[in-house]
């Protein structure tokens, strides 16, 4: 995964990625790809942040997998990360738009069942005002 290091300590920091030492001079910030193993590891120098500019595609398809399970659809582990992408942006737009389905019930408002979501928040905002 790419990782942002920044050296905030009072000296140059060298930390092990992909087998080689990479030296972090004083006050600089450098993106490094490191395994989750040497990130474990640099973690301990306590003069270094980090932040995460590309998780890897495990950890996004472990993420996009666990948003599904949340949206109560079970994803295949041997999913592609794309084919993972499209079916939680699915998920997420039924699910917004039977939030405004059930919101138009609780008004007793009249509305087709099958109209898109931008028809049934035009209802939702009509019946609000």
């Amino acid at each position: 995964m790419k990782v942002k290091v920044t050296n905030s300590g009072l000296c140059p920091r060298g930390i092990w990625a992909l087998g080689a030492i990479k030296l972090i001079g004083i006050g600089v910030s450098r993106e490094l790809t490191l395994t989750e193993g040497d990130l474990e590891q640099a973690k301990k120098v306590e003069a270094l942040s980090f932040e995460v500019v590309e998780a890897s595609a495990a950890d996004e398809k472990a993420d996009l997998i666990a948003k599904l399970k949340a949206l109560g659809i079970d994803a295949a582990g041997n999913s592609k990360v794309e084919t993972l992408r499209k079916k939680l942006e699915e998920a997420e737009a039924a699910a917004e738009k039977q939030t405004v389905i059930d919101e138009l019930t609780a008004l007793n408002v009249e509305f087709d069942k099958e109209a898109n979501l931008e028809a049934l928040q035009a209802a939702l905002a009509t019946a609000k005002a």
